[in-house]
């Protein structure tokens, strides 16, 4: 069933809430109770169009997340997507080489690689990866939808859910609103930040993305590009915000970076800035932080002789600093016959001693392209790299 005004739509989330609250309750639930731990929590569509069954849909998908997260209830002024499915499947690429491949002779190494599949239509188009530990990824659309999923040891995906991210009552979402392209999480106070472009923004949302708390419009990224915001941020473990511009250039070859000393989604937060030098022809597209401080970026690049390609590269943190010239060092070229797309999201984790890194495609919605998930350890290098 497909609502067609957003009040409608709105209603039916709140009564979905007031169902999963009321859980074990709800005589709409009778004979549907939650998977046991190991089984595919993906939502099978129900057929039935009444008002109570729609709301049930929409409270189990809702579930999913919650149970996914883990914290927090999600509660928002935003509808879940029309199509209601939150299965998310997976599938081996077939250009997947034999794993483990160690890419060249630098520290990485590819141990996984999947096709991301859905039926729900706003499924795809990410531009953001989080990795929560376990398996359990949290990847963001450039349409402010969030897929959560748990890649278990054998390779299958579980636990999933697609949902939106909330918005604030009152506050406009339209097309133009909603191109989230980064997104960075605080373990201490479990809170989350997406940068948003061509109106640019960082936004704040309570843990579990219960509700969006702040919105900021800093100053200094009012004049970037439409499609040249905030593609790239990361929060490192001494509070600082660092957020990248895929293309405000200073110089040809070189883009704004911008250093925030608090909270970037408050009202009149604060900036510096530095220089960024990309790989020659890529454009940086994510950025996280290693276990030993350093950073991993991740860059695409495009054009018709040599088709899709992505680089993965390491910076000294101790480099970014106010109006210096950021140099990353390259430790892996991602280009067939490689899987490759249009590689945007990349985020670490660990497995016991192991560094893990995760990195995802950008389908751009269509047929031709691919959802693609690689898996990755980096045997790290036992000096830091220079700048």
């Amino acid at each position: 069933m497909v609502v067609s005004s957003r009040k409608a739509r709105t209603t039916s989330f709140r009564r979905a809430m007031a169902c999963m609250r009321g859980f074990r309750r709800c005589s709409s639930m009778k004979g549907r109770s939650l998977p046991s731990d190991g089984e595919d929590r993906a939502v099978e569509p129900i057929e039935a169009e009444p008002r109570g069954r729609v709301a049930l849909r929409r409270a189990l998908a809702l579930t999913s997340l919650l149970f996914f997260l883990g914290t927090g209830a999600f509660v928002a002024d935003s509808p879940i997507p029309g199509n209601d499915s939150q299965q998310i499947t997976v599938r081996t690429p077939r250009d997947l080489p034999r794993l483990p491949h160690q890419l060249g002779n630098g520290p990485l190494t590819l141990v996984g690689g999947w096709e991301l599949q859905s039926d729900n239509s706003e499924f795809g188009g990410f531009s953001a990866l989080h990795a929560m530990g376990n398996g359990r990824l949290i990847a963001l659309s450039d349409a402010a939808i969030l897929a959560g999923f748990t890649i278990t040891a054998k390779g299958r995906a579980q636990d999933s859910f697609i949902a939106p991210l909330p918005v604030r009552k009152g506050e406009p979402s339209t097309k133009k609103d909603q191109d989230s392209e980064s997104l960075t999480f605080d373990p201490v106070s479990g809170r989350y930040w997406v940068g948003f472009e061509q109106r640019h923004r960082i936004r704040r949302y309570a843990p579990g993305f219960a509700r969006a708390e702040a919105t900021g419009k800093p100053l200094a990224m009012q004049e970037w590009p439409n499609n040249g915001g905030a593609e790239a941020m990361v929060r490192l473990r001494d509070g600082r915000f660092l957020v990248f511009s895929e293309s405000r250039s200073i110089r040809p070859g070189v883009t704004v970076g911008l250093i925030f000393r608090g909270d970037p989604a408050e009202t009149g937060a604060k900036a510096v800035s530095f220089a960024y030098q990309p790989p020659q022809g890529y454009r940086i597209t994510d950025i996280a932080q290693l276990p030993d401080g350093r950073l991993i970026a991740l860059h695409r690049r495009f054009n018709l002789a040599e088709g899709v390609s992505a680089k993965i590269a390491l910076i000294d943190t101790n480099t970014v600093r106010a109006k210096a010239l950021v140099r990353p060092r390259v430790i892996a070229t991602l280009k067939p016959p490689l899987p490759v797309d249009n590689m945007e999201g990349i985020a670490v984790d660990r497995e016991g001693r192991r560094t893990i890194l995760w990195v995802i495609a950008d389908d751009n919605y269509l047929l031709l392209q691919r959802s693609l998930l690689l898996k990755f350890e980096l045997s790290e290098p036992p000096s830091s790299p220079r700048s």
